[in-house]
């Protein structure tokens, strides 16, 4: 089998690997590892300013399978100077291989191979009401691909799964100015094969602002704030037009990689990681990808934090989570870490749902106050005031992610029309 090392080849990254932990924990568990990721009810959507109606009928139609063809076009997975095969990403459900595009079959696939993995043919697809949707057409061939294979037999399900929402939303012609490209579900060993991606959101933040001096990275921010956020906020409504609730939005779901034509380094970003994703068109029909779903405590919407009664993920909740994201893209950090020394108390100010009043709290408070401040003035835009219509505990209080987007949109263009 034709190997390749990976220091030979530029840094790439693909979606992050599935939850790192299977366990169920509900809201007031104690468990002093705040990094364990939370269960969540994973089912449906509830109403909202931008929900879509659930269907009794969500499941009366199969999802059309994206089948990898292996026998057009194969892939070798790259190896570290031990000559050794590594994961870039582990998880519970999946391990994260770099693979280079291969002309010539390679010999051994082996070492991702399930016990038991039984090829089937590909699931024929469903007629759409979308004029827009057809049949698959396989993207352009990436430098490198992201092998997301299954960590054992049972997770075989859930990447299955995955798939089926992957497949789904990939027949859109314009999904991969959305979503992390699909290359389709490899049988021999039910991984998926997706387009390697520069890094996350969260790595081009630390690489690309959090290094920088308060002043230049003010001017920075001003620069790229506003197309990082409209791009973002663009993908999430293209995904609800599509009954796609994304349900796990953090900065290590987004992916960047460099924009070819661009003087200033504004990167372009896609979601990914859809283990968590629900579908709510009554055409279609999928399981919840992941058997206990997972979300991180510091960006998902306080209501499904509570114990008792709550309610399931929807695009509100996935608002939410994008604005709580675009905090952490203007303050360098989660707008809770200024209590992150007291676990349980930062869990509980999670729960209450203030994350603005959260992240002007102690020493670290005061920065968070001035990037705000100075990103508001550059923009000509009350930042906190923006987020505040948005970040509020109560759902029906909520502005509508259109009239959000446009108040950001109108702010930007004044700006772009003074340089």
């Amino acid at each position: 089998m034709d190997v390749q090392n990976m220091d030979a080849l530029s840094c790439a990254i693909t979606p992050p690997a599935t939850p790192t932990s299977p366990a169920h924990f509900r809201p007031s568990s104690m468990s002093n590892d705040y990094g364990t990721q939370i269960s969540i009810a994973r089912q449906g959507s509830t109403a909202s300013t931008a929900s879509v109606p659930r269907s009794p009928s969500i499941r009366s139609h199969p999802v059309p399978l994206q089948l990898f063809d292996h026998e057009a076009l194969e892939y070798v997975i790259l190896v570290d100077k031990e000559n050794k095969k590594r994961p870039i990403g582990s998880g519970v459900w999946s391990d994260v291989y770099l693979a280079k595009p291969s002309e010539s079959k390679p010999i051994d696939q082996s070492h991702l191979m399930l016990p038991s993995a039984v090829k089937s043919p590909p699931v024929s697809p469903t007629k759409s009401n979308d004029s827009a949707v057809g049949l698959f057409v396989l993207p352009k061939v990436p430098d490198l691909y992201a092998i997301k294979a299954p960590a054992s037999t049972s997770s075989r399900k859930v990447l299955r799964e995955e798939a089926k929402i992957l497949s789904y939303l990939s027949q859109f012609p314009d999904s991969d100015n959305h979503i992390i490209q699909f290359f389709g579900q490899d049988l021999r060993n039910e991984a998926l094969v997706l387009k390697a991606m520069d890094g996350t959101l969260e790595d081009w933040i630390k690489k690309n602002l959090n290094n920088l001096d308060d002043n230049l990275r003010a001017r920075q921010l001003a620069s790229v704030f506003p197309r990082i956020a409209l791009s973002l906020i663009d993908s999430l409504m293209w995904m609800q037009d599509k009954n796609c609730v994304h349900a796990d939005i953090k900065p290590s779901n987004v992916l960047t990689t460099e924009s070819p034509d661009d003087l200033i380094s504004v990167p372009v970003t896609v979601y990914s990681d859809f283990s968590s994703t629900i579908l709510v068109a009554p055409e279609i029909e999928v399981h919840n990808a992941s058997p206990l779903g997972a979300g991180t405590w510091d960006y998902l919407d306080p209501s499904l934090l509570r114990s008792i009664d709550a309610p399931e993920a929807s695009a509100a909740t996935d608002l939410w989570s994008l604005a709580i994201t675009l905090l952490f893209l203007i303050i360098g950090a989660s707008p809770f870490d200024g209590f992150k020394h007291n676990k349980y108390q930062q869990r509980e100010m999670i729960k209450s749902g203030q994350p603005l009043q959260c992240l002007a709290y102690d020493d670290i408070g005061i920065k968070n106050m001035r990037r705000i401040k100075n990103l508001s003035k550059a923009l000509g835009l009350d930042l906190h005031k923006w987020f505040a219509q948005v970040l509020v505990k109560d759902v029906s209080k909520r502005i509508g992610v259109a009239e959000w987007r446009d108040e950001l949109a109108r702010a930007a263009t004044k700006v772009e029309a003074m340089i």
